[in-house]
């Protein structure tokens, strides 16, 4: 493990589940002292508790300090607020992409220092490797696991001070541990957390609306702007929406685009959702010297989406664009376009539109 060395202390993020857990245990036995940390983002987080319990019945069976953190006034206005508005644009934010940087790993880093720790840590899957006396992020060991496409943002700093017990795991042998040290069968047994923490159920269409974003129905179109019939609401369909348009053209049909500014959806066949270029915004890389444009990368536009090749141009410190070897559909603005130089992260933006 990497500053496995003794009389250390860490931070550690802790959700109350099975992969913070086995890294609470590996770091305690490589001789660091173990602090560990709950951040509360959401109100339903606040309400429900049952990560917070189970976080502090965790930290007590281990015998490590614990501090609960409320957040959730500061991801309100950072994070809920942006994928409101986001939504209403036509776009499908990605709410972890933006968190992890701006609010998880920054408020780690700072309580690290407020509790004199020298390093922090999670238990994503993912592995902080070193190369020319450089470290980044790596893919981790599991394929199925892998949690590196998460970590894009995170900045040198944030890095250097990283540990991540887990990277190098994989996730049966992780929950064999938690098993055979004695933790609770229900920690063993806990599921993995999906979809978006802060929406009950992952009813986003249900919680924009008690937010009070309003479906305003508007006009399906074809690629060339003829009407093809009516939409119940752009905040109801996502690229590449098939099933559910209400909608009959005597052929398969695709959501290809949103017009939010014009309240349309465009409508096309699925060969019209293939792109092979990609502009990219708020961009962040690492080394941001070490990008070459005449480079193959990897380029992955979601999670679980099949890797491809790309070259990357920078247009400036906030903008790239990214020319995909081979064509890639349903890309979705608002969403993540992560870069790979073989197992390496070497950064990513939010994607702003492609063709």
């Amino acid at each position: 493990m990497d500053k496995s060395s003794s009389n250390k202390r860490i931070l550690l993020g802790m959700s109350g589940g099975t992969d913070s857990s086995v890294s609470a245990l590996l770091m305690q036995k490589s001789g660091l002292e173990v602090i560990g940390a709950t951040f509360v983002f959401s109100e339903l987080e606040k309400q429900n508790q049952k990560n917070i319990k189970d976080a502090k019945q965790l930290a007590e069976a281990l015998n490590i300090k614990h501090h609960v953190i409320d957040l959730h006034a500061e991801f309100k206005e950072k994070i809920i607020k942006r994928f409101i508005q986001e939504y209403s644009e036509g776009k499908t934010p990605f709410p972890c992409a933006f968190c992890n940087p701006e609010l998880k790993f920054k408020n780690l880093k700072q309580l690290a220092a407020q509790y004199k720790c020298d390093f922090i840590a999670t238990g994503h899957y993912a592995i902080v490797a070193e190369d020319g006396g450089k470290k980044y992020i790596s893919k981790g060991t599991d394929p199925e696991k892998d949690q590196s496409f998460f970590l894009w943002g995170l900045n040198e700093e944030i890095i250097n001070s990283l540990i991540l017990p887990l990277g190098k795991l994989y996730k049966t042998q992780v929950r064999k541990m938690a098993s055979e040290h004695g933790l609770s069968d229900y920690l063993a047994e806990k599921k993995d957390s999906t979809g978006i923490c802060f929406i009950e159920g992952n009813n986003y269409r249900k919680y924009l609306n008690d937010k009070g974003i309003t479906a305003v129905e508007g006009n399906f179109v074809n690629r060339t702007g003829a009407v093809l019939g009516k939409h119940n609401g752009i905040i109801n369909y996502t690229i590449g929406q098939r099933r559910g348009l209400g909608i009959n053209l005597n052929k398969p049909v695709f959501v290809s685009e949103i017009r939010a500014a014009k309240n349309e959806i465009v409508l096309d066949e699925f060969n019209a959702l293939f792109k092979t270029k990609i502009w990219i915004k708020n961009i962040h890389f690492v080394h941001f010297e070490s990008i070459k444009h005449n480079v193959k990368y990897i380029v992955k536009i979601r999670y679980r989406l099949q890797e491809t090749q790309c070259k990357i141009n920078i247009l400036d410190g906030n903008h790239a664009e990214i020319h995909l070897m081979e064509p890639v559909a349903m890309v979705a603005n608002g969403q993540t376009a992560v870069i790979y130089k073989d197992n390496r992260v070497i950064g990513g933006g939010f994607i702003e539109r492609s063709e």
